[in-house]
């Protein structure tokens, strides 16, 4: 990955510029068998504008974001100075619509710039007024008409896995769904689904470390051009 530095010596302080680069990419949804997982038409793979839209389409709101910063101040005693999305968002946490019958909201996580910022992990939480939500068998006879059957079936803890957007039972996958409900005799109190892409959260952590490495290698570099030798 190309990196754009300059080094400069400002009052004896070693400093670099970085330029810190973003990959575009539209929303793909996760298709696994040929179906969207997805909640509310939020799923894998969407990019923050995106969700963004669908959600405040649903009347959800009270945006709450988090970020972080991909480079740190300085390396090797090198101040950092980054251009381009240094800052970014790491997840955000949106309030559901005003219900007479439950509460919810929806959290997701995207990965960083330099994977496209797409949602790596989402997850729906509902909570049902006076714990009377619907039958379970209700529930789930909608959660299999939508999903298909399920890798383990533990009636009120569904769990899917997916490698390359097949089905598997158990093993290896990349990535999976879980749809876990909290019940008071035959009615459901609360449901909670989570959907995560857990080759994509690896890969921008690799990307993101490999990226940090290099400028940390480019800033020892400034730092070394610049040392001076001890009097002996």
């Amino acid at each position: 990955m190309a990196i754009a530095v300059t080094p400069a010596i400002a009052q004896e302080q070693l400093s670099l510029d970085v330029t810190v680069p973003a990959v575009s990419l539209p929303s793909e949804l996760f298709r696994p068998n040929g179906q969207a997982a997805d909640f509310l038409g939020i799923g894998l793979g969407q990019t923050i504008d995106d969700v963004r839209k669908i959600l405040t389409g649903q009347n959800f709101s009270n945006e709450s974001p988090s970020n972080r910063f991909l480079l740190e101040e300085a390396y090797n005693s090198v101040e950092i100075v980054a251009s381009g999305p240094n800052r970014y968002f790491t997840n955000i946490v949106w309030s559901g619509p005003q219900d007479a019958s439950a509460d919810q909201n929806v959290r997701v996580e995207f990965s960083s710039p330099l994977t496209g910022q797409r949602s790596t992990d989402v997850r729906r939480f509902v909570t049902y007024k006076g714990g009377m939500g619907p039958l379970v068998e209700t529930l789930r006879a909608a959660i299999i008409q939508k999903y298909g059957p399920s890798s383990i079936d533990g009636k009120t803890q569904l769990q899917w896995f997916w490698s390359t957007g097949q089905l598997v039972k158990k093993g290896a996958h990349d990535r999976q769904m879980a749809i876990g409900m909290a019940t008071d005799g035959d009615h459901v109190k609360a449901v909670t689904y989570v959907l995560i892409d857990e080759a994509g959260a690896q890969a921008d952590n690799d990307r993101r470390a490999q990226f940090e490495k290099s400028v940390e290698s480019a800033a020892k570099k400034v730092r070394d051009a610049h040392a001076t030798a001890p009097k002996l």
